[in-house]
């Protein structure tokens, strides 16, 4: 166990080497801090020590090892009242059994969209006006919009466009004995909006380690090399084709260093068990204190809680804590197939329904 500890430890201190002198455009990956699979969202996404299934891609690649067979697992998402589409799609097959040495590779897929985008790039654009007010200091009207000036929209002539972020995941976990697993991401990023698109590339670095039989402790650098973005198109002023701008320009997604614990209490009462977790996602990107749960320096936190209740293996019932606004979730099994429900609470921006489907094989 001192051993394995030291391992621990000593990934935890590159990890913070490795983020100590990155540099970053604030929020640019964002559609990826969701996460994947409703059991996991359930738990408000304290899921980086559980990590038990395909969804593990994500919250905790070197969770892998823990698939004894192929799985499948779909997820599909209606965000702040359907106004973002969430889709993603995990597998995850065992490579090798050699015990102490059993490894797992997986693929994801995950696609955000948004519909029905109004572009206006300013207000002379055609099917964009404005009431010009008069001054209050000249009298005058000065020729351009002002803060509180009402706009005229003529919707058959603004352009509406999708925005639409994809990223693909490649995996790779082995254990390193009994207690102690490693695991690799390799992704690609993809985003497009009008006629300007992204292209990126990014590692993640996770380890899972068993402090004792049923206290598990994960960690998750993401994007632990920062991944660049790189941003390429033509951005149309007006109706005219000749009436454009090139845009080539660059953002980089800072690290999220994601560390967990759980513990699984078996409850032969209630013949059942129920896991206990907390995670912490820390970000180096300078996000202030109305961004996160807390901030320090350029560090910021976000606190997430679970609890879920596994009744023989056939009934999950979950609750959780995610960005201070609570999560729930319900869960069947039937042999070889899963069906899980999550709910977010979002008074801002209204509520989030998850389903996921997954699929033993």
């Amino acid at each position: 166990m001192a051993r394995g500890m030291k391992s621990v430890w000593l990934t935890v201190c590159v990890c913070l080497v490795l983020v100590s002198g990155a540099q970053a455009t604030k929020l640019a990956g964002e559609f990826l801090a969701t996460g994947f699979g409703a059991k996991a969202l359930g738990m408000g996404g304290a899921f980086v020590s559980v990590a038990d299934d395909a969804s593990a891609v994500y919250w905790n690649p070197a969770g892998l090892t823990m698939i004894e067979q192929q799985e499948l697992l779909f997820m599909h998402s209606q965000r702040f009242g359907g106004m973002v589409d969430y889709t993603t799609i995990s597998f995850a097959s065992r490579l090798s059994d050699e015990p102490g040495k059993e490894s797992t590779g997986g693929l994801s897929i995950v696609w955000l969209r948004v519909s029905d985008i109004a572009l206006t790039s300013h207000l002379d654009t055609p099917g964009v006006d404005f009431i010009d007010e008069p001054d209050p200091v000249t009298g005058v009207p000065n020729g351009r919009w002002d803060p509180g000036e009402r706009r005229l929209w003529d919707p058959d002539r603004v352009r509406w466009e999708s925005d639409n972020e994809i990223a693909g995941y490649l995996s790779y976990a082995r254990n390193f004995g009994p207690r102690f697993s490693l695991g690799l991401n390799a992704k690609i990023i993809w985003k497009n909006i009008a006629d300007i698109s992204a292209l990126g590339f990014g590692l993640d670095a996770a380890l899972l380690y068993n402090l004792m039989e049923n206290w598990r402790l994960g960690m998750n650098l993401q994007d632990f090399t920062t991944t660049p973005l790189y941003w390429d198109g033509w951005y149309y002023l007006d109706e005219s084709p000749d009436d454009k701008y090139k845009v080539s320009t660059k953002e980089t997604i800072y690290p999220t260093l994601k560390v967990g614990t759980s513990y699984t209490l078996p409850v032969a009462a209630i013949s059942g068990k129920v896991i206990f977790a907390f995670d912490t996602d820390l970000k180096f990107e300078g996000l202030q204190d109305y961004e996160a749960d807390f901030s320090f320096s350029s560090v910021s936190g976000v606190i997430r809680l679970g609890l879920l209740y596994e009744y023989k293996e056939m009934l999950r019932l979950a609750l959780g804590m995610d960005r201070q606004e609570p999560t729930a979730g319900i869960g069947l099994s039937a042999g070889q197939f899963d069906l899980d429900y999550a709910f977010w609470r979002d008074e801002a921006l209204d509520n989030t329904h998850r389903i996921s489907a997954g699929m033993r094989f």
